[in-house]
């Protein structure tokens, strides 16, 4: 085909695109999404989290991955994190006080760990590591990185009480006094939508979940609940189960949900092993975050703003 370009003006039209492709902002490398941070929680603690990033996206929602007694966020981060961000998730994996890499020196200075646990860490954890979170998340929110409005938690063993008793104090948050009608006021907490929980205890050292239960039993709140657990697991006699029956209340509903999975396997050991955890909980998180109609608002008091 003749062309109807002059040879210069064609001479011109390449030396543009090669200028182009050689641009520095064609050049640049796509941002890691994957970042590490350590956040300082009220009493001074250290807490260690690693950061799944959607960066630039508000809509996004954000699923917190707690960890068994002397685990750390390892065990997500070994791959099932990442599973979760290419899913649409914002991920924040966390090491707890006194676990993996959120410890600190005694007095003698030896670093910290899982034997020196006393029953106050566990309130501590909730009052503080998770109030630490919840601080990232706001900012992350207010970056529009995610909307915080959808958060999820995923809490195996005895992290699952941490899970519920934050939950309720996430709920009880009196919304900012900064609208003259209360359904207008902007939210302090109530950002907690869905919580699974992976062979949960029902009480460690100072801390159980008889008052979180009282405040949801019965669909209380607008949370959605997935309890998994070995359906031959020694160790759980029917905790799960009484739990389950507890949240659920008189009669069925679509928003609390349990799965068994065969063999004696409790907590992190149900997952890698085909037994479909892993599809099961990101069904779950898609219906009750992804699809969940919330928009991103503006978190700070209106007379802030």
């Amino acid at each position: 085909m003749r062309s109807f370009l002059s040879p210069v003006v064609c001479g011109v039209l390449v030396a543009a695109v090669s200028l182009l492709s050689s641009s520095p902002l064609q050049a640049q490398p796509k941002k890691d999404p994957v970042e590490t941070h350590t956040l300082t929680a009220k009493d001074g603690w250290p807490i260690k989290i690693t950061y799944y990033k959607h960066e630039g996206n508000r809509d996004t929602p954000v699923v917190v991955l707690l960890h068994a007694m002397g685990g750390d966020r390892r065990a997500w981060t070994a791959g099932y994190a990442n599973q979760l961000w290419t899913k649409g998730f914002a991920v924040i994996a966390v090491d707890l006080r006194k676990h993996g890499e959120s410890k600190a020196e005694t007095s003698s200075g030896s670093a910290t760990d899982v034997g020196d646990l006393k029953p106050d860490d566990y309130k501590r954890m909730v009052a503080y590591d998770m109030d630490a979170v919840k601080d990232f998340i706001f900012k992350e929110h207010q970056e529009q990185n995610l909307n915080m409005r959808k958060m999820g938690i995923v809490a195996p063993e005895m992290s699952a009480v941490i899970a519920l008793n934050f939950a309720m104090v996430d709920w009880k948050q009196v919304p900012y006094d900064d609208a003259p009608v209360a359904s207008m006021r902007t939210p302090r907490g109530q950002d907690v939508r869905a919580i699974v929980l992976i062979s949960p205890e029902t009480s460690v050292r100072g801390l159980t979940t008889a008052s979180p239960v009282r405040m949801m039993r019965n669909g209380a709140l607008p949370i959605a609940f997935l309890f998994c657990v070995g359906a031959e697991d020694t160790l759980d006699k029917g905790d799960t189960q009484q739990l389950y029956s507890q949240i659920r209340g008189r009669g069925a509903s679509d928003r609390v949900l349990m799965e068994s999975y065969p063999y004696n396997l409790r907590g992190m050991a149900l997952f890698g092993k085909n037994l479909k955890i892993e599809p099961h909980i990101e069904v779950f998180l898609e219906k009750f975050l992804l699809e969940l109609d919330d928009e991103w608002v503006d978190r700070r008091s209106r007379l802030q703003r």
